[in-house]
C-alpha cells in the first residue's frame, strides 16, 4: 500500500510540473531559448497510441528536429517505458526541449539511444512530464511536459527508453 501511495505522490508532483508548462510550438522555444549556450532545437514527436501492459509498454513515434538555427531534419522512434503502465492513450503530439551537454549539434546528429524518467495521467486529456539523456557521446538531455487534450485514459509511471534514427 505504501508503494502505491508513493508511486500516486510521484505523478502527481510529475503533473503538477507539467500543468504548469503548456506545450509550445518548436518556433516558440526556439525563440524563447535563443541566448541559452545549452538548448540546441526542438523535437516535435507524433506518438502512436496504445494500450499499458501494466509493467511495460512500447510506442512508435515520428518526429522532426528543429534547431535553433532554423535547420531541421526527420527521425523515426520508439518509446519503451518500463514501471506502473495500465490503461491506453491515443496519439500524441510531444515536444522535447534539447539540451547539448558537450558539443553543439546539428539537426541530423541526434540518432541514438536515451534513457530517463517518466509520468503521465490521462482521463480525456493528459498531463506530465518526462526527461532523458543519452544519444551522441551520452551528451544530450531532453524534457517533454505539459498537457494534451483527449489523450484516452491512463496512469503511467516508470523508466523510458527512447531511439531515435535518422530517416
Amino acid at each position: 500500500m505504501n508503494r502505491l501511495v508513493t508511486a500516486a505522490t510521484a505523478v502527481t508532483l510529475a503533473l503538477t510540473a507539467g500543468a504548469c508548462m503548456q506545450q509550445s510550438s518548436p518556433q516558440q522555444l526556439n525563440t524563447t531559448n535563443a541566448n541559452s549556450r545549452i538548448y540546441i532545437g526542438a523535437l516535435s514527436c507524433n506518438v502512436a497510441g496504445g494500450t499499458g501492459y501494466v509493467l511495460a509498454s512500447s510506442k512508435t513515434m515520428e518526429c522532426v528536429f528543429l534547431d535553433r538555427n532554423g535547420q531541421s531534419a526527420e527521425y523515426s522512434g520508439t518509446i519503451n517505458k518500463v514501471g506502473i503502465d495500465i490503461g491506453y492513450t491515443k496519439a500524441v503530439h510531444t515536444v522535447w526541449r534539447v539540451y547539448s551537454l558537450g558539443s553543439d549539434r546539428k539537426a541530423n546528429q541526434l540518432s541514438g539511444t536515451y534513457v530517463g524518467e517518466q509520468g503521465t495521467v490521462a482521463a480525456g486529456g493528459q498531463a506530465g512530464g518526462n526527461w532523458i539523456y543519452g544519444g551522441p557521446n551520452a551528451e544530450i538531455g531532453m524534457v517533454a511536459s505539459g498537457i494534451v487534450k483527449d489523450a484516452g485514459y491512463n496512469l503511467a509511471t516508470g523508466i523510458a527508453e527512447m531511439s531515435l534514427k535518422l530517416k
